[in-house]
């Protein structure tokens, strides 16, 4: 029969010279970084290369790139970088390079980033700006020239809306249309009148009361695009960069000569470009690689046109080459190619734009010293190219390619969880991002009110797993301890009361922890040991010692040991052993113990007639196992057909799932139960009623379906009445009920056909 809960639900819900460069990488890492081009307001507008930010759940916003390290600025105002890190570039509190993305240490609200040659820097929403790395020169802006592995704030600056990092000096542009630099200055890159470095920030001469619409700075010299569209420059002209028609330094801004109509621009090693309203660029300053794109290699100082290059949305400029990103979401690149940085699939250089096949929807693009990278239409991958002996690609390597390659797991998911009405991923970065209901707390962000679409779990990091119950969730965090957030009437949060709570707790007393599950209102986890602790309610002996009576600190599960893997349902949980047998206590009023009867067990008990086990999974009255052989045996309750057997007739011992082979991985929901198979397909069984397995008819399936549209799943969480899969690009797709938005796509409407969690 169909439980209490069921009864009152169903009714409810009627929801981016190379010698040189390469020697000056090697010897110091103090190389150009693109900086970021913004519109004049208080929030980076969507036309800016390196700020290109997009509404969603923890979604890539913007990405950077710097001498030979990257950063991406996430949605949830965080950031991860990689890449070089000997003077603290990456922000997390060391000096060890990074071939993957790692988290800026106790960074939170950033709206914007750029990178330097060896430093990195945020604007913040409160309008000021934070800054991290080499700081030789004050390039970190905080009055020393003290190195800072994490973040600290530049001294006296607010009102920032946009900033630019060069080699060694960074440039703010704030609300009165005036700018701010600070750093090195031996050119006169700080636009000041003088050449003395500075540790603050000072105002760049002669730009007081422009309405600047953006800068870019350089290795050692500074643009700004005004609002007439024209740009001035001001620092180190020995090649033309200023592009005034001179040679000259100037420790001033200086007019760009016959440039107007200008939307975008640039700043690069010796070179800049400008994007023209008509869809065009143009280039100026050193050209010995082709880097002005005009199909020469003499440098000009003043504006040339790059050839055969029109439709273009925005451009980036990197040591010796640049890139222009299409209207078309294409890539064309073009000048030194020494590492493979145009994107050609060899290290020939060329003096004219290249496309780049392989590269369409890109919505933004950066470029380094000598690599580029994009971020594409989805908000949540990134792929990078060029030079990478720094692992500033991203890939886990530290291997150049001419070729864009993905980087890895830049706020992508790895794992799902679903819960009763809200489900949490399990983010890059060890961080979880929640949605749905939000009654008792369990988002976790510090409210209790509903979301459709993920929201940050407050004061979370390095988590290694998760799991919700019906109205709260648990995870392991690095030091392998527990915490929880949501409901805590009996004791499931584990901390020693009974009181709610909407942000994360520690569990009391829980050390050296691999995994956690949480039931509906208790909560367990396996330790080190491959034993197991449970706490909260114990009405049915689901705490497993020998008791009914709750426990609001973790107790240890009586008389069972070698345990691989632990997963809790409604009031029952299963341990899989390192034998491959099954263990299983708790309520069994449906049999879902497995052992041949209906009594509940305050006792682990053994599953009858099964062995071989490689996964197991818990429903609310259910229970699942997947075998050495691929094949699944399910066992419980079975009134929506969520045994999978073709009929809906419980059974207390383990039942043959029908036509269904070639399974990795099972997950049961609340009463249904779906499959990930070895080509990465999913097929799903039982109560349909609001398309939770994937069947647009809403009749109950007592034999697997196939979920339509859905190829490339690598994971599965099962909620109480909606489902979802992690996919291989580490997007998130859901199905089935979205009353509270536990689909994560800002709507609140039930869908029987997979809809992506926009990241």
């Amino acid at each position: 029969m169909p439980s209490i809960k069921d009864y009152f639900h169903r009714i409810y819900n009627e929801r981016q010279n190379w010698g040189f460069v390469h020697k000056l990488i090697l010897s110091s890492g103090l190389l150009v970084a693109t900086a970021l081009i913004i519109l004049s307001g208080v929030i980076p507008s969507n036309n800016s290369a390196q700020s290109l930010s997009k509404s969603s759940l923890q979604v890539i916003s913007s990405i950077s790139g710097g001498g030979v390290h990257s950063c991406a600025l996430l949605s949830s105002g965080t950031v991860e970088c990689w890449g070089r890190n000997v003077f603290g570039q990456l922000g997390n509190g060391t000096t060890t390079n990074s071939s993957v993305p790692v988290a800026v240490s106790g960074l939170s609200g950033a709206i914007a980033i750029a990178t330097g040659g060896a430093h990195s820097c945020a604007l913040i929403s409160d309008t000021t700006v934070k800054c991290w790395g080499y700081n030789f020169s004050g390039q970190l802006g905080n009055g020393t020239t003290n190195k800072s592995l994490v973040p600290v704030l530049v001294s006296g600056l607010s009102g920032v809306i946009a900033i630019g990092a060069g080699d060694s000096h960074t440039c703010a542009l704030l609300t009165t249309g005036t700018v701010e630099c600070w750093g090195k200055n031996d050119s006169g890159q700080l636009g000041n009148g003088t050449t003395t470095n500075s540790l603050i920030p000072v105002p760049v001469s002669g730009l007081n009361g422009v309405k600047a619409l953006g800068l870019s700075g350089n290795i050692a010299h500074t643009c700004a695009l005004l609002t007439a569209g024209t740009v001035k420059c001001w620092g180190k002209n020995d090649s033309g960069q200023l592009g005034n028609g001179t040679t000259t330094n100037s420790l001033f801004p200086v007019l760009v000569k016959n440039l107007s109509n200008v939307t975008f621009m640039v700043g690069a090693l010796y070179h800049s470009c400008a994007l023209i309203n008509d869809g065009t660029v143009k280039c100026w300053g050193i050209n010995a690689s082709g880097q002005l794109g005009n199909g020469t290699t003499n440098n000009s100082s003043t504006p040339v046109t790059v050839s055969s290059l029109s439709g273009v949305k925005s451009i980036s400029g990197g040591g010796t080459n640049s890139c222009a990103l299409l209207t078309t979401g294409g890539v064309e690149c073009w000048g030194s190619n020494f590492f493979g940085q145009v994107g050609n699939g060899n290290t020939s250089s060329t003096t004219v734009p290249f496309k780049i096949n392989s590269l369409t929807s890109v919505s933004s693009i950066t470029t380094g010293s000598a690599h580029n990278c994009v971020l594409l239409s989805d908000n949540a991958t990134v792929k990078c190219w060029g030079y990478d002996f720094f692992g500033q690609l991203g890939n886990g390597t530290t291997t150049n390619t001419s070729s864009p390659r993905l980087v890895s797991n830049i706020q992508t998911a790895s794992a799902v969880s679903a819960g009763n009405e809200s489900t949490c991923a399990l983010i890059s970065g060890g961080i979880v991002n929640c949605w749905g209901i939000n009654t008792y707390g369990q988002l976790g962000n510090s409210t209790n009110v509903n979301s459709s679409i993920p929201v940050g779990v407050s004061n979370l990091t390095n988590v290694s797993n998760i799991d919700l119950g019906y109205y709260h969730a648990c995870t392991v965090v690095l030091s392998n301890t527990v915490k929880c957030w949501g409901k805590n009437d009996s004791g499931q949060l584990g901390n020693g009361n009974t009181t709610n709570s909407s942000i994360p707790v520690a569990v009391t007393g829980l050390s050296g922890v691999r995994a956690v599950t949480a039931g509906e209102s208790y909560s367990c986890s396996l330790l080190a040991g491959s034993t197991v602790k449970c706490w909260g309610s114990n009405k049915f002996g689901q705490l497993g010692n020998g008791t009914t009576n709750n426990s609001l600190v973790p107790i240890s599960v009586n008389g069972l040991s070698n345990v691989s893997a632990i997963s809790s349902g409604g009031a029952h949980t299963c341990a899989l052993l390192t034998s491959g047998i099954v263990k299983c206590w708790g309520k069994n009023d449906s049999g879902q113990l497995g052992n041949g009867t209906t009594a509940d067990s305050s006792l682990p008990v053994t599953v009858s007639g099964i062995s071989g086990v490689t996964t197991i999974t818990t429903g609310d009255s259910h229970s699942c196992a997947v075998l050495t052989d691929t094949t699944v045996r399910c066992w419980g309750n079975n009134y929506y057909g969520q045994l999978g057997n073709g009929t809906k007739i419980n059974s207390s011992i383990p039942a043959i799932v029908s036509n269904l082979s070639e399974v990795t991985l099972v997950k049961a929901g609340g009463s249904h139960s779906c499959a990930l198979q070895s080509n990465s397909s999913v097929e799903c069984w039982g109560d349909d009623y609001t398309g939770q397995t994937g069947d647009p008819t809403g009749i109950p399936d007592s034999k697997p379906i196939m979920v339509g549209n859905l190829t490339g799943a690598i994971n599965l969480a099962g909620g109480d009445f909606h489902t979802c899969s992690v996919m291989s690009d580490g997007t998130v797709n859901c199905w089935g009920d979205n009353f509270y938005g536990q689909f994560g796509n800002s709507s609140t409407t039930n869908r029987s056909i997979p809809v992506t969690v926009k990241f």
